[in-house]
């Protein structure tokens, strides 16, 4: 992940030591900045109502400084790692304070710890989300308990769609999943799920002159063309990433995407998923797309969010359009 060089975590999670351990070693390997980010919640004004010895802005602060010695404390093991930790706490909502602190300081990469991991549980909570919907940048979701190298990386690429911002985010995702494989000396998975227009519920009426009367046996041969297809568009996707020294494992799935996603991700025991979050661009306030949020709700592992170029985030009034760094 050599690309990325402006690093914000954001530590307001049950577990953030696992986020802070990785983000300090990928700041060292990138020669890149760090910053340390937490937020917390306003005074109540009920308490603006009572008069005692601190105010509720002294209050603030004061919170505000403790959080500050926390976040110290956090990162004084790596004080000879001879990279310069910034620390940033602000009040007010945790993803919009995120969001804004990423535009303003034009952070590439946000990486947080899950929160209310347990056994099955997912990685994406409510402050995720948002995250997900809105940051202009890459997000890396990381379960709590990942220090060191992932083993099994899986990219989900959808090749079918063969329009500027779809085509390069897949080789955004390709070439991230390839760099990450290789400098973790992990197996690298490719998936591109499909299904046929047909296989749609509700695509086309049963009495429409477009319904093909095809039989059994024309249906398997359309369906094996159509996946050498996919894997043929894969392999040059591949080629055109110049990356060597790791090659993908090829995996082309029939079926619902978020379905063959999940599933796929519990075949290999992947423990990193590499994907895109937004299916289309250059709206503002754009919810992510609906084959991403089904697979965010469904998977258990580590996740690294992309956005496609032209995204807009609708956060404070500012219009800063996502870059797919390269």
């Amino acid at each position: 992940m050599e690309r990325f060089k402006k690093l914000l975590v954001f530590t307001g999670t049950e577990e953030p030591e696992s986020a802070i351990a990785r983000a300090v070693v990928l700041a060292m390997e990138n020669g890149a900045s760090l910053t340390l980010m937490d937020v917390i919640k306003p005074i109540p004004r009920i308490l603006r109502l009572f008069k005692g010895s601190a105010t509720p802005d002294e209050l603030q602060r004061l919170l505000i400084e403790d959080h500050r010695a926390k976040l110290r404390d956090l990162v004084s093991e790596f004080d000879e790692s001879e990279i310069d930790i910034d620390i940033v706490v602000t009040v007010g909502d945790p993803a919009m304070e995120v969001i804004r602190e990423v535009m303003r300081n034009e952070h590439d990469l946000v990486i947080k710890a899950a929160d209310g991991f347990r056994g099955a549980g997912r990685v994406v909570g409510s402050v995720a989300r948002a995250l997900l919907r809105m940051c202009p940048c890459a997000m890396l979701l990381l379960k709590p308990q990942v220090h060191g190298d992932f083993d099994q990386v899986l990219a989900a690429i959808d090749v079918d769609r063969q329009d500027t911002p779809h085509k390069k985010l897949n080789e955004a995702i390709a070439e991230l999943s390839l760099e990450i494989a290789r400098s973790d000396d992990a197996t690298v998975h490719w998936i591109s799920a499909w299904e046929m227009p047909l296989e749609v519920p509700f695509e086309l009426p049963l009495e429409s002159p477009l319904q093909p009367s095809l039989g059994e046996g024309q249906m398997d041969d359309v369906f094996s063309i159509h996946a050498e297809n996919i894997r043929t568009h894969l392999g040059e996707l591949y080629g055109e990433t110049g990356i060597q020294g790791v090659t993908p494992e090829i995996h082309v799935q029939r079926g619902p995407a978020a379905e063959m996603i999940a599933e796929m991700v519990e075949e290999v025991q992947a423990d990193l998923l590499v994907m895109g979050t937004v299916c289309r661009t250059g709206i503002a306030g754009l919810l992510i797309g609906n084959t991403a949020e089904s697979v965010l709700a469904g998977v258990s592992c580590s996740v690294l969010a992309l956005k496609p170029p032209g995204f807009v985030s609708p956060v404070g009034g500012e219009i800063v359009e996502s870059h797919v760094a390269s």
